[in-house]
């Protein structure tokens, strides 16, 4: 038997959240009873607790054939959560899943692990072999609980930087409160950028637990598109002297706060070219020009002093030929958003860091 729903618009007003498992059960049971056709019926084991879910489902054909299901609760599912489910189930048990919302990239990894569904919304996926069937029906396409004047799901903004350059500076396993401490940035905004992340499938997290892995490289490529330093305001320059002299002149710099970043800093890991032209991010673009005696030009500049939009850009800062230098992840953003060379130059250095985690990740304790 084969049901496949037209999809639906999202509600326009969301029913009540629901928060305890019993109830993300009763929502899921009650989209299916909708979908399936008459003569299926669907029957719960007793449940623990009042609040707890049944742990399992049983689903009846007219021609009396059962299917039953394991039942997995969950608030929020992650993409990476999927295979975890999957991976508690014997080779022959079947999974039903029931959330408060699963995005879609959740919803993909659970069709491909065979896992069946349901949220609260109305998104569901049920199937199984014997007896034959195979329902879906559509919810909404985007969390209807999200909280009002949520920021769209981009990496934008201080807090996402500090968040995502905490995960690629640190390797382990970090939970959210962790995350909150390392990388300066508030709670909510934390939980938002994470959330951002793991609907991204940037990383991958126990529902409620740490976050057990980080795809930084994909993540640094995604941050890049979103924010990157041909976005900060900045002014440009023209050194006669060429960009030793400036790289020796910001070592001897002691008063005002910079950083370089691009090639320059990509150049204190692995060397790709010589430097062309120089990046540096500066409190103060026109206090750090007037020391380096450099002279403003709007064409033939091989300086660019820019005012970043996250003071995170001079944490954990190295040196290159003496000069303060970004961290190798925020010189990887910068250049995968550059243009000319900068691509292949961010290509070389990724795949620099990617065989060197250990030299430049630090590791959580």
């Amino acid at each position: 038997m084969t049901v496949d729903q037209p999809a639906r618009l999202a509600p326009q007003n969301a029913a009540p959240r629901p928060e305890r498992d019993i109830d993300l059960y009763r929502r899921a049971v009650g989209t299916l009873r909708a979908a399936l056709p008459p003569g299926w019926t669907i029957a719960s084991a007793k449940a623990r607790t009042l609040v707890d879910a049944p742990e399992r489902l049983t689903v009846t054909a007219p021609s009396g054939e059962v299917a039953s299901f394991s039942v997995i609760t969950a608030r929020g599912v992650l993409a990476g959560d999927v295979a975890r489910f999957a991976d508690s189930l014997s080779d022959s048990d079947l999974a039903f899943v029931c959330a408060r919302y699963l995005s879609e990239p959740v919803r993909r990894q659970l069709d491909a692990r065979g896992l069946s569904y349901a949220d609260a919304t109305g998104n569901a996926a049920l199937s199984a072999p014997r007896p034959a069937i195979w329902v879906r029906d559509r919810g909404a396409d985007a969390d209807p609980w999200r909280g009002p004047g949520r920021p769209p799901a981009q990496l934008t903004g201080d807090p996402a930087a500090r968040v995502v350059r905490a995960l690629a500076d640190f390797s382990g396993q970090l939970t959210v409160p962790e995350l909150v401490k390392l990388s300066g940035a508030s709670t909510g905004a934390t939980y938002r950028v994470v959330e951002t992340l793991a609907e991204r499938e940037l990383l991958e997290r126990i529902p409620r637990g740490p976050i057990t892995r980080v795809r930084w490289q994909a993540m640094l490529r995604a941050w890049s598109s979103d924010s990157s330093f041909r976005d900060c305001q900045a002014l440009s320059f023209h050194s006669p002297g060429g960009i030793d002299a400036v790289l020796d002149a910001l070592a001897r710099q002691q008063d005002l706060v910079y950083a370089v970043t691009g090639s320059a800093a990509a150049a204190a890991f692995t060397e790709y070219a010589p430097l062309q032209s120089l990046q540096i991010y500066a409190d103060d673009a026109e206090a750090l020009g007037d020391a380096l005696g450099l002279r403003p030009v709007e064409d033939g500049a091989n300086v660019v002093i820019a005012t970043p939009r996250s003071p995170v850009v001079f944490e954990r800062t190295g040196t290159h030929s003496g000069a303060r230098a970004v961290a190798p992840a925020q010189a990887c953003a910068d250049l995968l958003s550059g243009g000319g060379r900068q691509p292949d130059e961010a290509a070389h250095l990724l795949a620099w860091l990617a065989e060197h985690e250990q030299q430049w990740r630090i590791p959580v304790a």
